[in-house]
């Protein structure tokens, strides 16, 4: 009889022992799949695309100076008038020009000890030109001339032309669905290589767009659009985090 129960405790202890084993087990592995769940992988996906501009913007000015505003006026209006014909010659239309409003400021003489006087010296009057264009070739071209007005006598001045993509929204949801699909890809490789599954997206998050020139590695926290060049590079990130199974 004593050994009978002997044997049933010895049993009975030996089921609560496998019993222990397989909690222990089961928990181990729910604890790891709960870590997998909360941790998951984060990753960040990368796409790029070379564009060229569509559309260009270049500002110049002319500027003389007078000792008489009336003068100074029928003289800037002169000078004007020969570069906007010089523009129209190189294939630029009256409505691709806009004038801004003249520009006029007033130098008074100094005395002998440098201080300014109420006698007038002189005046200086400006007016700004730009020309906006979708033939971004001759306004690279035109800012490149400038030296053509200037040798005429005119008191013209020429910026750097701004370049500018008017397609850029539309192909800003195709980068953000390529750099979702190279972030899925770079996942899955990490989990392969740790033994484990991509399962499903934890979280999104759309960075900012980079818009370069085609060989630069210039980034910003807020983006960067440089209108500087006509042939760019939009560049376009996300980060995603995955849950693993």
């Amino acid at each position: 009889m004593n050994q009978t129960i002997q044997i049933l405790g010895k049993g009975v202890a030996l089921i609560l022992l496998l019993a222990c084993v397989l909690s222990s087990i089961i928990l181990g592995r729910s604890l790891q799949q709960m870590r997998k769940d909360q941790e998951g992988i984060l990753v960040k996906g990368v796409a790029e695309m070379e564009i060229v501009s569509d559309l260009a913007m270049w500002t110049s000015s002319i500027s003389i100076r007078s000792l008489d505003l009336a003068q100074g006026y029928a003289l800037l209006g002169e000078q004007t008038q020969q570069a906007l014909d010089y523009l129209k010659d190189q294939g630029i239309e009256e409505t691709q020009i806009e004038l801004a409003t003249i520009s006029v400021s007033t130098s008074y003489k100094r005395d002998a000890r440098g201080a300014q006087t109420s006698e007038i010296d002189h005046y200086s009057l400006s007016q700004r030109i730009t020309v906006e264009s979708t033939d971004v070739a001759l306004i690279k071209q035109l800012s490149k001339d400038a030296s053509i007005l200037i040798s005429r006598g005119l008191g013209f001045a020429s910026y750097a032309p701004d370049f500018y993509f008017t397609g850029l929204e539309p192909l800003k949801l195709d980068l953000l669905e390529q750099a979702s699909a190279n972030a899925r890809l770079r996942a899955d490789r990490l989990a392969t290589s740790t033994g484990s599954r991509v399962k499903g997206i934890v979280s999104a998050s759309q960075g900012v767009f980079q818009i370069t020139g085609p060989h630069s590695t210039e980034t910003s926290g807020g983006g960067l659009y440089d209108t500087s060049t006509i042939d760019k590079k939009v560049r376009a990130v996300v980060t995603m985090k995955f849950k693993l199974d």
